[in-house]
């Protein structure tokens, strides 16, 4: 019994180790054959396609760790004829108010002492808004210059449009001193413009709008240098691959819609990559005061061309003789035309202002009290000119898609470029 039972051992020993030979043998062979695998430079784009591909494997002197991926990149708004559509495909028409956003812990130019846009997203939604025009002074004003600015402002650019909201970026450095090309305000704003644009080339929720109001006059010479400053500065940045939408404020302090309908000098403008006319409906048209059919007329004839056109200032002084921008009875006529085709015809619209208008008051309040917009978030609390545009920005705007095609837009990602 005793040597049958060693004679088992014997046998069951030989045959675990021949077992566990051949298991370290086929190991060796696996390995041999993944290295040589592995190594091979042509390796097919199927066989890297497997399962959890969003996922990169970093070797570290402890082990392989996975992490996640990059996000890809939002897709592109891109603007065709009149239209424009969003990343998701939907016909995007920009509801909203310009804004302060606080770069410094004093009180900034446009902040009115109520403090910035930063942390209201919960109330812009409230409002129902799904765009802000971001206004600046860009270099040097109140000790505060460039890099103050760029570094101030970029915190709440990304938490803004990190929540789909569109962050219109505008300069109101030499607003109405007719800029050209290498003067000092305009050599100033192309280093901050580089710089800006360089930061936000990959984020289409914002938009440059280079100058607010950069020329006051619209005779014959006078255009001809607005489309030379503004040819000059789309094409620079077209020209590095830079596809956000640029808004170009039109001639006359914005307000030449005129001259949108009826004079060519923009008109190759339409056919550049996502260009939106900027126009501020203040109550002149022509060296009169505005009506709701005159802006209407005008403003469906600059259209009918294929431009796209924003309403990127209109507002009420309260009190009445606050005014600041022209006459005030003139941006009275003004607004109500504007929102007039806001409602109507799906131009968008901007209030002016949601935060201040100066670095201490608030002419142009949606509140009662003069204070920020968010204190007016739950519908009380308004001016009566701003239950007017709460009414209108609570308007349900369901989402359309947009049933052309976006090849018509003219940007090289769009033609496949």
């Amino acid at each position: 019994m005793k040597e049958r039972l060693l004679s088992f051992m014997d046998t069951v020993s030989f045959s675990t180790m021949l077992g566990t030979l051949c298991v370290s043998l086929l190991g060796v062979v696996v390995l041999v054959l993944a290295l040589n695998r592995f190594g091979d430079e042509s390796v097919t784009e199927a066989d890297a396609d497997v399962e959890g591909a969003a996922q990169t494997v970093e070797v570290s002197p402890t082990g392989p760790t996975t992490t996640e991926a990059p996000p890809e990149p939002p897709d592109p708004f891109y603007v065709i004829g009149s239209d424009i559509v969003d990343p998701n495909g939907q016909v995007h028409v920009p509801v909203g108010a310009n804004v302060a956003i606080s770069v410094v812990d004093f009180p900034y130019v446009f902040e009115g002492g109520n403090g910035g846009v930063a942390g209201r997203i919960d109330e812009i939604k409230a409002w129902g808004w799904n765009t802000v025009r971001a206004n600046l002074v860009c270099d040097d004003v109140d000790g505060v210059g460039q890099d103050d600015v760029i570094g101030g402002i970029a915190d709440t650019i990304e938490e803004l449009t990190a929540a789909e909201l569109v962050v219109i970026i505008t300069c109101h450095d030499g607003g109405g001193t007719n800029v050209t090309i290498n003067d000092e305000t305009e050599e100033r704003l192309r280093e901050f413009w580089d710089i800006i644009v360089e930061n936000y080339r990959d984020n289409p929720y914002v938009w440059f709008n280079f100058f607010n109001e950069p020329w006051e006059l619209s005779d014959e010479d006078a255009l001809a240098q607005w489309h030379q400053l503004h040819e000059f500065y789309v094409n620079r940045y077209r020209n590095q691959g830079v596809e956000n939408v640029v808004v170009v404020d039109i001639p006359a302090f914005a307000q030449a819609i005129d001259l949108l309908a009826d004079d060519p000098f923009a008109d190759d403008l339409i056919d550049q990559c996502n260009v939106v006319f900027g126009w501020h409906a203040w109550g002149d048209l022509g060296g009169e005061q505005a009506t709701t059919d005159g802006y209407r007329v005008k403003a469906l004839a600059a259209r009918a061309k294929g431009m796209a056109i924003v309403i990127t200032e209109a507002g009420v002084p309260d009190p009445l003789e606050a005014g600041t921008a022209g006459f005030p009875a003139w941006n009275v006529s003004g607004f109500d035309a504007a929102l007039d085709l806001a409602s109507t015809e799906d131009f968008g619209l901007l209030w002016w202002h949601g935060t201040g208008d100066t670095d201490d008051e608030l002419f142009y309040p949606l509140t009662a009290d003069a204070t920020g917009f968010w204190t007016a978030a739950d519908g009380s609390n308004l001016s009566e000119a701003g239950q007017r545009f709460w009414d209108f920005s609570q308007t349900a705007r369901p989402a359309t898609p947009f049933e052309g095609s976006v090849v018509r837009s003219d940007c090289p990602s769009a033609l496949g470029q």
